[in-house]
């Protein structure tokens, strides 16, 4: 019995938090076909154990402060790079490829963790460097899913510096970069940097649908050409995907392109 009572209650919880506004008690009757009675009564537990609340005023029910509480306490106690690290592997045992996974700090990129090929000539990407934004593919998978406010804000007097002659010089470039992003669901940098480096990378994103961390495969040309890693791109998004879920996140509002 009292696992049912469990069962009904996530299952009005899921209902509630998959609506797009606050649910009146009539809809939550149609969406999650309960009884009635039943309903009331998980919705008084709901509200008492605050996983729930009621506004009087417009008499509907929307989740409460709890799981919200519950989500920012799992949130700063787990580690990216474990939970990220069997999917690093398994993108480095696919392509005997550099394998990084990267997070925003300011206008760069910091990489934490590198699985390295074996066949490396020498890093571009170490635990601790950083690279700026504009010229790598980490960047622009970071910023991509960025509302238009924040991302101007955050582009305003942004030095568009070069460093090769391949580099995205100017901001009409980098965000025609950032619709690629959003149109094919990861990043990619030909040489923009370093003359022999090219990659590509896929974010990770969080429970409010912000890209937090990055999954970056980067390789030395002439070895690889960037066609041969934009072709390895399913395989790196259905990993990041794979992450997103593990750490509760979902993906962003706006188009974005899964290998589902």
């Amino acid at each position: 019995m009292q696992s049912s009572i469990v069962h009904k209650l996530l299952a009005l919880l899921s209902a509630i938090s998959s609506a797009q506004k606050p649910m009146t008690f009539s809809e939550i009757v149609e969406k999650t076909g309960l009884n009635k009675s039943t309903i009331h009564r998980l919705l008084a537990i709901g509200i008492e154990e605050r996983v729930l609340r009621f506004d009087s005023q417009k008499k509907t029910y929307m989740l409460g402060p709890r799981v919200f509480d519950l989500v920012r306490n799992a949130y700063s106690n787990y580690d990216i790079l474990e939970i990220a690290l069997d999917q690093m592997i398994r993108l480095h045992n696919l392509f005997d490829a550099n394998v990084t996974i990267g997070v925003p700090s300011g206008g760069e990129v910091s990489y934490l963790r590198v699985l390295e090929s074996s066949r490396s000539i020498g890093g571009a990407q170490r635990p601790g460097m950083r690279e700026p934004i504009h010229c790598s593919a980490s960047g622009k998978a970071l910023l991509a899913f960025l509302p238009p406010k924040i991302l101007d804000a955050k582009l305003e007097g942004y030095e568009f510096a070069r460093f090769t002659d391949r580099t995205v010089a100017n901001i009409e470039e980098f965000k025609a970069e950032l619709r690629f992003v959003r149109s094919n669901g990861y990043g990619r940098n030909d040489r923009e940097e370093y003359d022999h480096f090219l990659g590509i990378s896929a974010p990770i994103f969080d429970y409010l649908g912000e890209a937090i961390a990055v999954l970056n495969i980067w390789s030395s040309h002439p070895r690889h050409s960037i066609t041969d890693l934009m072709g390895w791109s399913d395989e790196l998004k259905a990993s990041t995907l794979q992450v997103t879920k593990v750490i509760g996140g979902v993906l962003p509002n706006i188009p974005y392109t899964t290998t589902d």
